[in-house]
């Protein structure tokens, strides 16, 4: 049970690391963001779980 438990808080820990990089990478100018290969600012039409 716990090894789940740890699995599912790894899992969110993760998600939250990756939101904020995201956050911060779109927080940076246009052309940095065309530099760097960053996907255009577009809402996904899908709920995604972090497991």
């Amino acid at each position: 049970m716990f090894k789940s438990l740890n699995r599912i808080r790894a899992a969110f820990a993760q998600a939250s690391k990756r939101r904020c990089t995201a956050r911060e990478l779109n927080e940076l100018p246009t052309e940095i963001q065309k530099d760097i290969g960053w996907p255009d600012r577009t809402e996904p039409d899908e709920i995604r779980l972090p497991f």
